[in-house]
């Protein structure tokens, strides 16, 4: 298990920079460099978002200059959700994270 304390610091000076309108991909590499020796482990993303409304895994994938993943349509209630419609919120989250980690390398 990795170090949740460091990925919280990692996610609030993210999202702190990128509410700043200064985060670009090159500051954005660094940043992950040094959280990176840090261990720093998501045990998943934090309520946090940004003024804009992305939260740190998008985030990430906005300003490595990918393109965010439609999320798909889906039920409020996930017990109403069809089996098309799991997969596709799995298949949704999947590609996220993978995008998360070829960006961040944690």
């Amino acid at each position: 298990m990795g170090n949740n304390a460091a990925y919280s610091n990692f996610e609030g000076v993210i999202i702190a920079i990128y509410d700043k309108g200064v985060l670009d991909a090159d500051l954005l590499e660094s940043i992950c460099e040094v959280f990176r020796d840090q261990d720093a482990d998501s045990g998943d993303v934090g309520d946090v978002t940004a003024k804009d409304g992305l939260n740190l895994y998008e985030i990430l994938i906005k300003v490595s200059g990918k393109e965010i993943p439609q999320k798909p349509d889906l039920p409020a209630n996930y017990r109403d959700w069809t089996p098309e419609q799991d997969a596709a919120n799995d298949n949704y989250h999947e590609a996220v994270h993978a995008l998360v980690n070829e960006i961040t390398k944690f």
